[in-house]
């Protein structure tokens, strides 16, 4: 069985990938662009390495390199400025024997000098390393006057510098830094077997397409792995016909459920379970990218479910006695979860739990203990449920969606958007209703809007805010304002004293901040409302949803009216009061109540 993992020892060893493979060095190849690593790029690898943590059987991951067998040596399709750096770093520390004429250029070519200078200057154990600068240096010996020398030159004066450092000021130890770089820093080996030319290789994979990945990676364990351990049962030729016929079906398997794992609508929703970061092949760059490769979140979760902080190929490398358990684990995790997103219940509370909840209060792990300890479906939908009256409680006391004296606006925004999203989620829960769609769990599109609106802080708004009252509120005429002085006077303290004065006045009875005046409202829509009259907010609003756009489904109820039942006296579509208010608040109250009792 291949592997893929191999230490730095390991690379260059004479007895270790080379050797088991038959091969002498590693050759590289014509069509390749000369070696380019600056001083700044063998620094941070550097760092990194120093700043690496040996512990656990953990490692660092130096990317990917790409081999092709070529007569008694590799060529290199993919890797070579890793393998020529690690060259020279090992060279510098004293391994020059180990790492002698591994690297090759091609010695007929316009590279023979790079070859020369590689191999005879910095990992020849007897020569002496040029002093000077590399101006000294190539003005001295005018053959090595390449660029390609010239970064190697540079390379190597780099890493005296930062070595010089590191001993000196930072009591670094040299000896530790290469057991650490030659045990500890590995790379993914990926040899192909290809009838394909090198250059066609070497081309996609230095083009846009998206480079070698964690997911192909586990796809390639779990074909050859597992398909080799259910044919070591059977005799010869019913082992080759039974090893192919698996790696067929565990291929086709992996495919469906990739497939199913690159639903924008799935991914989304899972990628809020997700609590685990994936191991790194170098600054910044994942080795597991669940945005290019979705399936990667389930393995991501299987990460999670097995109690680590990361995912790495050494979960999977440690299963290699046992591929077909591991395999077998994979696919139940994907078949339960498939189960949860498909069931109604499962789906909307565990949405709920993870879009409201914070990794601490709730996570993956939470959720897949709840599962396997409970005793049924009911029990762990049951247990869900608990769980989400906790979360719009206080004190273990579900809130009072009654009390008058709550500013659910400014007290409490955080239980206001979780009773407004279980109100929605209680709709959707009715079987010929569909699933809230992953974006409707969270507030992130949605403003909270006041239906009567809230008291504008801006004083030109304030002029509309007083046409509005004087129109929908006032019955009176001699109980308006007379705004015929306003912009004279806008800018007169004294008069917007006035002005405030006669809103606070006659807003007073009206409940703004109840939660029965406030809805959650897509925020584009709600801005391009503002503080319109109660009619054109319901009448947008019914535009917005009847062109085919998504509106909370508590917030289409309210502005339907559907909290009125045939008792209600209060059927005015004209205007929003407190009766609507009032009635608002106890159809929420009475929802809630149902639905946890």
């Amino acid at each position: 069985m291949s592997r893929l993992l191999y230490s730095v020892q390991e690379i260059f060893s004479s007895n270790g990938y080379l050797n088991t493979h038959q091969k002498a060095y590693y050759n590289i190849p014509l069509y390749q662009r000369g070696y380019k690593w600056e001083p700044r790029h063998i620094e941070k690898l550097l760092d990194d390495i120093e700043a690496f943590k040996s512990e656990d059987g953990k490692f660092y991951c130096l990317q990917n390199i790409t081999l092709v067998p070529n007569a008694n040596s590799f060529n290199v399709v993919d890797g070579q400025q890793r393998l020529t750096t690690l060259t020279l770093i090992l060279s510098f520390l004293g391994e020059q024997q180990l790492v002698h004429n591994k690297v090759c250029f091609p010695d007929n070519s316009i590279r023979k000098e790079t070859n020369k200078f590689l191999n005879t200057i910095v990992t020849n154990k007897d020569a002496e390393f040029p002093e000077g600068n590399w101006q000294e240096f190539s003005n001295m010996f005018p053959d090595y006057d390449h660029q390609d020398v010239s970064y190697l030159f540079n390379g190597y004066q780099a890493l005296q510098k930062w070595f010089a450092k590191f001993n000196h000021d930072r009591n670094g130890d040299s000896s530790k830094f290469l057991n650490v770089l030659l045990n500890d820093v590995k790379l993914i080996v990926n040899k192909l077997e290809t009838t394909d030319s090198e250059e066609k290789i070497f081309g996609n994979l230095n083009s846009k397409r998206v480079p070698l990945d964690g997911a192909d990676l586990v796809r390639a364990i779990l074909i050859t792995r597992v398909a080799h351990e259910e044919g070591k049962r059977e005799s010869d030729i019913k082992n080759i016909v039974r090893v192919n016929e698996r790696r067929v079906k565990i291929g086709w398997e992996l495919d469906q459920i990739n497939q199913w794992w690159s639903k924008k609508e799935v991914a989304v929703y899972f990628s809020k379970f997700k609590n685990v970061k994936s191991a790194e092949t170098g600054p910044g760059v994942k080795l597991f990218n669940e945005e290019q490769y979705p399936i990667n979140l389930l393995y991501m979760l299987f990460a999670e479910k097995k109690g680590r902080s990361e995912l790495t190929l050494e979960l999977i490398e440690e299963n290699n006695n046992n591929a077909l358990g591991l395999y077998k684990e994979i696919l139940k995790l994907h078949y339960t979860l498939q189960d949860w997103y498909n069931d109604k219940y499962i789906y909307h509370f565990l949405g709920y739990l993870f879009n409201h909840l914070t990794k601490r209060e709730f996570n993956f792990g939470n959720a897949w203990k709840m599962w396997r300890d409970t005793n049924s479906r009911e029990e762990f939908i049951k247990s869900l449920k608990d769980r989400i009256k906790l979360s719009i409680s206080i004190e273990e006391r579900l809130i009072d969606y009654n009390d008058i004296q709550m500013n659910w606006y400014k007290d409490s925004p955080e239980i206001l958007v979780r009773s407004l999203v279980l109100m929605d989620i209680i709709h959707s829960l009715n079987k010929d209703h569909p699933n809230l769609p992953f974006e409707a769990f969270t507030k992130s599109n949605n403003d909270i809007e006041h239906i009567f609106p809230q008291t504008p802080e801006d004083i030109a708004e304030k002029k509309d805010y007083i046409s509005f009252l004087n129109k929908y509120l006032l019955k009176e005429d001699n109980n308006r304002f007379d705004l015929t002085e306003f912009d004279n006077r806008k800018d007169d303290d004294d008069y917007i004293e006035i002005v405030d004065n006669f809103i606070d006045v006659h807003i007073a009875s009206i409940r703004i901040n109840s939660i029965g005046n406030l809805v959650l409202l897509y925020n584009k829509l709600n801005r391009s409302i503002k503080n319109a009259s109660y009619p054109v907010k319901r009448g947008k609003i019914i535009q917005f949803f009847q062109q085919g756009n998504f509106i909370q489904p508590h917030t289409f109820q309210v502005f339907t009216r559907y909290f009125n039942n045939q008792n209600d006296e209060n059927f005015d579509l004209e205007h929003w009061t407190n009766l609507d208010i009032t009635a608002n608040t106890n159809f929420i109250t009475s929802k809630i109540k149902a639905f946890f009792n």
